[in-house]
C-alpha cells in the first residue's frame, strides 16, 4: 500500500511517502509560515525520488489538527484535492494521537500536549500498549495552562511541544506528575501520520474527501477578537 501523508498543523510540517509500512521518503520544514509554499514542492520531490506519480498513491493521509488554523487548511486542502481528482480514499489522524503513537508502551497514561498559544494547551490522555493504537481517555481538549492541573490528577508520561512551551508555568504539584521520555517525538509529523494512517486504511477506516472535517477545538484568533469586540461593545452600552 502506498500512502502520501501531509501534515502541516504545527511548526514542523511537510510530506512523506509510506510504502508497505516503510517510510521511503520524508520532507520537513521547521517554519510554519512556509508550509503553504513548500508542500507541493515537497510532494513533487518525494514522488520523483520514489519513482511514483500521484495516480500511484492508494491512500492520501491528512493531519486533522488541532494546531494552527492556517496550517491545518494547507494540508487538508491539498489532500482533499488529490483524493478528489484521483478518486482515492482519505485518512485523517489528529495531531495528539499522532504524537501519542510514537510512544510504544507506557505503564502510565500518556499525556499528549501541544501549544495552543495565549497560555493554552491542546491535550489528550491516552493508554498506550505494545502493538496497539493509542486509546483516548475521555475527549481531546483545550484549556488554559493554569487549569491543566485539575485535568491531570495522576502520574503521566508527557509528550508534545506544549511541555517545553509552558514548563516554567506548571505548578510544582503538576510537574511531579509529569514524566518525560528521553528524546520524545514532540511534534506530529508526516511519517508518524503516514504509518498510523496505513494501519487505519488496512482496517478499512477511510473516508471520502467530502467527509473530512478539520479539528480546531478552539475558535480562531479572528473569531476570538471579534467576540471580544462584541463583549466590549455590549459592556459600553
Amino acid at each position: 500500500m502506498r500512502i502520501l501523508s501531509l501534515e502541516t498543523s504545527t511548526q514542523r510540517g511537510g510530506a512523506a511517502i509510506i510504502v508497505d509500512g516503510q517510510v521511503v521518503g520524508e520532507k520537513i520544514s521547521e517554519q510554519q509560515r512556509s508550509h503553504s509554499e513548500l508542500l507541493n514542492v515537497f510532494v513533487e520531490d518525494l514522488l520523483k525520488k520514489s519513482n511514483l506519480s500521484l495516480s500511484d498513491i492508494d491512500v492520501f493521509a491528512v493531519g486533522q489538527g488541532p494546531g494552527s488554523f492556517t496550517g491545518i487548511r494547507v494540508a487538508s486542502n491539498a489532500g482533499k484535492t488529490f483524493a478528489s481528482v484521483f478518486q482515492k480514499p482519505l485518512v485523517t489522524v489528529d495531531s495528539l494521537t499522532q504524537i501519542a503513537s510514537a510512544v510504544k508502551d507506557s505503564s502510565r497514561p500518556v499525556l499528549a500536549m501541544l501549544n495552543a498559544y495565549k497560555n493554552m494547551v491542546y491535550y489528550g490522555l491516552f493508554d498506550v500498549r505494545v502493538g496497539e493504537e493509542p486509546k483516548l481517555r475521555g475527549e481531546l481538549g483545550v484549556c488554559p495552562v493554569a487549569e491543566l492541573e485539575a485535568a491531570i490528577t495522576m502520574p503521566v508520561t508527557v509528550v508534545g511541544e506544549g511541555f517545553a512551551a509552558y514548563e516554567t508555568d506548571f505548578s510544582p504539584t503538576l510537574k511531579k506528575r509529569m514524566h518525560r521520555l528521553e528524546n520524545p517525538s514532540d511534534f506530529p509529523s508526516p511519517s508518524l501520520l503516514g504509518l498510523f494512517a496505513e494501519k487505519l486504511a488496512r482496517q478499512g477506516r477511510v473516508l471520502d474527501w467530502k467527509s473530512f472535517v478539520p479539528l480546531y477545538l478552539r475558535a480562531s484568533e479572528a473569531e476570538e477578537n471579534k467576540r471580544g469586540a462584541l463583549f466590549k461593545s455590549t459592556d459600553n452600552q
